[in-house]
Formats: C-alpha cells, sequence, structure tokens
C-alpha cells in the first residue's frame, strides 16, 4: 500500500471556488496583454472572421497565427464552427474589456 503525504493531498486537490475563479482571470489576463491575441481577438469580433480573413486583415505569418490561435482555442476563448473561428462567452468578455 502506497501512502500519501501533504504534497500528494495538496496536488491531486481541485481549486476551490476562489482559487478557480482567480486561476481564470489571470488566464484573461494573459491572453488579453498579448498583442497579436488581443488583435485576434478584435478581428473575430461578434460576427466571426475565417482564417483566411484573419490572416490578410492582420498580415500574420501562418505559423505565428497557428501558435495564437491554438492558445486561444485550448483556453476556450475562441471556438471553430463552420470554417469560421468565433468568440465563446470568455472571448467576449476581453472583447468588451479592450472596446
Amino acid at each position: 500500500m502506497v501512502e500519501t503525504d501533504d504534497l500528494d493531498d495538496l496536488i491531486m486537490t481541485k481549486p476551490g471556488p476562489r482559487e478557480a475563479k482567480k486561476m481564470e482571470h489571470d488566464m484573461l489576463n494573459r491572453a488579453a496583454s498579448n498583442p497579436v491575441r488581443r488583435k485576434l481577438i478584435q478581428e473575430i469580433g461578434i460576427y466571426g472572421a475565417s482564417k483566411d480573413e484573419l490572416l490578410k486583415n492582420l498580415a500574420l505569418q501562418e505559423t505565428a497565427f497557428k501558435f495564437q490561435i491554438d492558445y486561444l482555442l485550448h483556453q476556450e476563448l475562441v471556438k471553430e464552427e463552420e470554417g469560421k473561428y468565433r468568440l465563446t462567452d470568455k472571448g467576449l468578455e476581453i472583447l468588451e474589456m479592450h472596446r
């Protein structure tokens, strides 16, 4: 039988509501603090945008676009639907913060 210690208990615990909210705010802050991600969010806007539109309008290289859009997708700020990127509720929060 393997015994657990205090460190194992700490690692295995999920954050409480307060800590989870703080972590979400930190993530939103990191996303909004990057100028390329901010521009992507603004360009996607409330109507959405295709990859080609984003590459053209923001004059991004494919690799930079992929890196930044993957971050936004992973953080659930953007989703891809029917060939367009659209903001999630969290993404819309960032858009509103920077208007």
